[in-house]
């Protein structure tokens, strides 16, 4: 008898343990960008957003996060559709035409950035409007969207290369294929010291733009994104991400 009402005491204590486990709700978390320093390895999980996930996962209990890479084209198919069943994280709104946060859920501003014109030190490019980039070729990734070269390029004025990385983008502008590509000033940091490219660059006095990422996520995930929201506005947590966010020279605010 003593005996049974041991077993059952061990089976009872294994199931308050395990329990809370298995309960805990899960939440992917998608992003596009992948390139250095925010993804560094997919297969290794190493970058930016992998530690940020970890971070979150290590700060609660109750959710457990994962970080997915998809394509930009699947995550707006899947936002139109309502289909998307998780949070995409390191956007803006402006970027899903969502500038009055009307559309969708935003979490605040978790990092900043800047896309930097980027042109070869031995023939620099200076932005100055729209003028300035007559009669020139720009590089750019395929499906991004940079808004200051649209009416250029419409007009026959502005030539846009395409390429599948930034690191390609960087060797265009090395090697003058372009007269200038546009960047984000992390990923260029990343690049000129992994390959040694200090003072091959010339960075335009005026960038492209400087933004936040923040989280978005879709109507119907209203309490997922209240309990997101808690971890991120936690005094504690925001200090963490500081310290993260430093140790990738990304800033966590403006200026």
């Amino acid at each position: 008898m003593k005996l049974n009402l041991l077993i059952n005491g061990l089976i009872l204590l294994l199931l308050s343990v395990l329990l809370p486990l298995h309960a805990a709700e899960r939440l992917n978390i998608y992003v596009y960008h992948n390139k250095p320093p925010y993804i560094m390895n997919q297969t290794e999980q190493r970058g930016l957003y992998f530690d940020f996930v970890a971070l979150l996962n290590a700060s609660q209990s109750h959710t457990r996060y994962q970080l997915v890479y998809l394509p930009r084209r699947r995550i707006e198919r899947d936002l139109n559709e309502q289909t998307l069943d998780g949070a995409v994280l390191g956007v803006h709104p402006v970027w899903f035409k969502d500038p009055d946060k009307s559309r969708y859920l935003w979490s605040a501003a978790l990092m900043y950035d800047t896309d930097e014109f980027v042109s070869c030190a031995e023939n620099p490019f200076e932005y100055d409007g729209a003028a300035s980039m007559a009669n020139k070729k720009f590089g750019g990734i395929l499906g991004y969207h940079y808004f200051r070269t649209v009416k250029p390029v419409n007009a026959g004025a502005l030539e846009r290369v395409d390429a599948n990385s930034e690191e390609g983008l960087l060797e265009l502008a090395l090697r003058e294929r372009v007269d200038f590509a546009i960047v984000s000033r992390s990923t260029l940091n990343y690049f000129i010291k992994k390959n040694r490219w200090q003072e091959h660059f010339h960075l335009s006095k005026q960038p492209h733009e400087t933004y936040y990422r923040a989280m978005l996520l879709p109507k119907q995930l209203q309490l997922q994104f209240e309990k997101l929201s808690a971890i991120l506005s936690d005094e504690e947590f925001r200090s963490k991400l500081t310290q993260l966010l430093s140790r990738y020279q990304i800033d966590a605010g403006p200026g």
